[in-house]
């Protein structure tokens, strides 16, 4: 068996040569799953030097024809055998597969999605974008507790701040679920709030996602620490593939500044992993906890409380975040100000997801990053830090002025 890829005009084509069968299905799959993964959404396979297929193919063809299906996009098969053909009748399928007798026959009756016209592309710094612009008011950051006891491990029951999960669109902080405080004190970790729905990684020796999906009826609250929240609409989408050279997160961030309106300005973003570098704490940091060494932060105490990685950890994986980013940092308020690292312009919190496809169409974004929340498997939270690389995907921007 071989395959063959190769561009005919705007089309991307694998030509399989040999059998598909139980021994070969699984590289096929590899391959569909790789041009999807790389942006692909119109996949035509060439089945023209199939000699044979038996139903482990069969299985391939409906799970990529289902998985493109899905985020927008399309499989379509060429030039298949009479013998193929045959199993495809006998299974249905022909009824819903989309086969088109030669590559011709294809150009003919076929024809791609178009974008939106509203959706324009432009290049900063080197990285092209689709943009997608929504006008409208700015949206509203406001700060949850405060992170002033945070160096100390100084954090009292009073001084959990208890929120409405329906109150918080986007969110950012150190928090934990739960109702009694002797049940959840130990468990404040880097979470993350985006559409309303939770995600929190406990600061416990061996912490598991732990999360609560929001509905409009929801009587949810979270308890916080310190972080901030965001309400608003998305005003900008971003779209960026960057399959050759992966840009870091600093870099994505100072691009969108040029798109954003307001000084200080939130993100959401749903993209691949090139390689993540993001924190987390190792303990909760309530005064039940409080180190001899007053200072977590400090050079004694930081690798107990703090897990921070020295290489790039989760490629190929789906990172969903959300956060702030200030043009200014040197002109930040006092009331701002605690919101961003001492030496930092971004504070972003993302959840770190398996692998998995999403449409490339800018349109959809809020659609995707809602299925990619309740479909994907949740591996960890971390704090996002600006070495990050992000291989393509989506950035949101929510214009912002302070509540």
């Amino acid at each position: 068996m071989n395959i063959i890829a190769r561009k005919s005009e705007d089309l991307d084509l694998l030509e399989i040569h040999g059998r598909i069968d139980g021994l070969t299905a699984s590289e096929i799959k590899q391959h569909f799953d790789h041009a999807a993964a790389g942006g692909t959404r119109t996949l035509v396979a060439d089945f023209g030097n199939v000699t044979y297929m038996s139903s482990a193919g069969l299985r391939i063809i409906i799970q990529t024809h289902k998985s493109l299906l899905l985020i927008g996009g399309q499989f379509i098969l060429i030039s298949v055998p009479v013998a193929v053909s045959e199993v495809f009748r006998l299974s249905g399928m022909d009824k819903f597969l989309c086969i088109y007798a030669n590559l011709e026959a294809l150009r003919m009756g076929f024809q791609p999605r178009q974008a939106a016209p509203s959706i324009e592309s432009i290049e900063i710094d080197g990285i092209r974008f689709d943009r997608l612009h929504r006008p409208g008011a700015p949206g509203k950051l406001f700060a949850i507790g405060s992170p002033g006891k945070l160096a100390g491990s100084d954090y009292h029951r009073y001084d959990v701040a208890r929120v409405m999960q329906t109150d918080l669109t986007y969110a950012v902080g150190l928090a934990a679920l739960g109702v009694e405080y002797e049940d959840f004190h130990n468990l404040f970790g880097e979470s993350v709030i985006i559409g309303h729905q939770f995600f929190s990684y406990p600061a416990v020796p061996h912490p598991l996602v732990d999360y609560s999906f929001c509905s409009p009826e929801s009587s949810h609250t979270v308890n916080f620490l310190h972080g901030f929240g965001m309400k608003g609409q998305i005003h900008e989408v971003l779209r960026f593939d960057s399959s050759h050279e992966t840009p870091t997160l600093d870099c994505l961030m100072q691009a969108a500044a040029q798109v954003a309106v307001t000084a200080i300005f939130g993100v959401v973003i749903l993209a691949a992993s090139g390689g993540i570098l993001g924190m987390h704490l190792k303990r909760s940091p309530v005064v039940e906890n409080k180190p001899a060494d007053a200072d977590i932060l400090g050079l004694k105490s930081f690798s107990d409380w703090l897990s921070f990685p020295l290489e790039e950890e989760d490629v190929h994986k789906t990172i969903v975040g959300t956060g702030i980013i200030s043009k200014t940092p040197s002109e930040l308020s006092s009331a701002n100000k605690p919101m961003f690292p001492d030496e930092g312009n971004l504070h972003i919190h993302a959840a770190v997801f398996e692998n998995g496809l999403w449409s490339v169409n800018p349109d959809e974004f809020e659609h995707e990053l809602d299925r990619v929340l309740h479909e994907f498997a949740v591996e960890k939270v971390v704090h996002l830090l600006p070495a990050s690389r992000l291989k393509g995907g989506f950035i949101g921007i929510i214009n912002l002025e302070l509540a």
